[in-house]
């Protein structure tokens, strides 16, 4: 995921092939590898590196601010033992981490039902906050904000209008200048950013690891929980999602509002996420798009997003009147 407050409109450049990779690990590490598989598809950014004793994950991020940022968290963070993977070593542009399995969350969180998916999801929640708390103030004080310039702001107010266009089924109009700036103040808390839990995994010990640390920064603090409801993976009803957030304590009197205004936002642009990659390359299997983090590029995960968007517009004023409209393409056989 592009930082937001910088997105990349170039293309991006060519990876190393994994076979580069193997070639770093064997540098690095000292010994032969066996064989190297990727969990998320070949094209995908990390690859997973079996040596006969143990396996590791190799990662390459293309923008070498971007690697060092990782690095930076990753370093700091498994130093505290914090739920994310432990950072094994850098090399010739690849970086390596523990491997914490191959049990994404979205994946662990279906195969769970009524109480015990409640308890996986409450674990994850708890793991984001127990993060945040672990960073220190002269940590968080280097940590460049992220997402607070006004025009990623408009970028993502606009997001009701762009769907509309996009589905032939036009929004009807808000203050997008006025919601823009609602969803702005001051940057005083860690956030991991673009918290899904397809990038979160449950680890042997039960665990819930995060990984994919590039895009991390200082902003209001109730973003990470927002990505996470908000996604088309996540398996609750959305005032279930609200129910478990005030069970943790995530969820409170002060930041309800931009809460309910960022996570209603959030989840329009992952139905925007969705149609455009529908309608470049048809409707795709839910289940193989989970299992190696796709968007979920299908009907019934399509109508998931535009309810839980429905649900958190209708918890704001600001953004109530999107809610008859979201209702109606949530329910509508003539989506696309």
């Amino acid at each position: 995921m592009n930082t937001p407050d910088h997105p990349s409109k170039n293309p991006k450049p060519k990876r190393p092939s994994a076979d580069h990779a193997a070639l770093a690990a064997e540098a690095f590490f000292g010994k032969p590898i066996e064989k190297i598989t990727a969990p998320g598809g070949r094209e995908r950014a990390s690859v997973r590196i079996h040596f006969q004793d143990q396996q590791i994950i190799a990662s390459w991020r293309a923008d070498p601010k971007r690697r060092l940022r990782e690095i930076r968290i990753l370093e700091y963070l498994s130093q505290a033992e914090a739920d994310v993977p432990t950072l094994l070593g850098v090399h010739d542009g690849w970086t390596f981490q523990s491997d914490v399995g191959s049990r994404r969350l979205t994946s662990a969180l279906l195969r769970r039902s009524g109480a015990h998916r409640d308890d996986l999801a409450v674990a994850a929640i708890e793991s984001l906050v127990r993060i945040k708390q672990t960073i220190q103030k002269d940590f968080l004080r280097d940590t460049p904000s992220i997402a607070t310039s006004p025009a990623w702001a408009l970028r993502f107010a606009s997001g009701p209008r762009h769907l509309g266009h996009a589905l032939d089924a036009p929004a009807p109009e808000i203050d997008e200048n006025a919601l823009a700036h609602s969803i702005l103040d001051l940057p005083v808390e860690f956030v991991k950013w673009d918290a899904r839990p397809g990038n979160a995994a449950v680890s042997d010990d039960g665990r819930i690891i995060w990984f994919d640390w590039e895009d991390y920064g200082r902003r209001i603090g109730m973003e990470d929980t927002a990505f996470l409801v908000a996604d088309e993976f996540w398996p609750f009803t959305a005032d279930k999602s609200v129910e478990l957030l005030e069970q943790t304590g995530v969820l409170k009197q002060q930041n309800r509002s931009v809460f309910f205004r960022f996570a209603a936002l959030q989840a329009i642009q992952r139905c925007l996420l969705i149609i455009d990659q529908q309608q470049k390359f048809g409707w795709y299997d839910a289940e193989r798009a989970r299992r190696y983090d796709r968007i979920g590029v299908s009907q019934e995960l399509l109508a998931n997003c535009m309810k839980n968007a429905e649900f958190f517009a209708a918890q704001d004023q600001s953004t109530q009147s999107l809610t008859p409209w979201l209702a109606r393409l949530s329910t509508s056989s003539k989506m696309l």
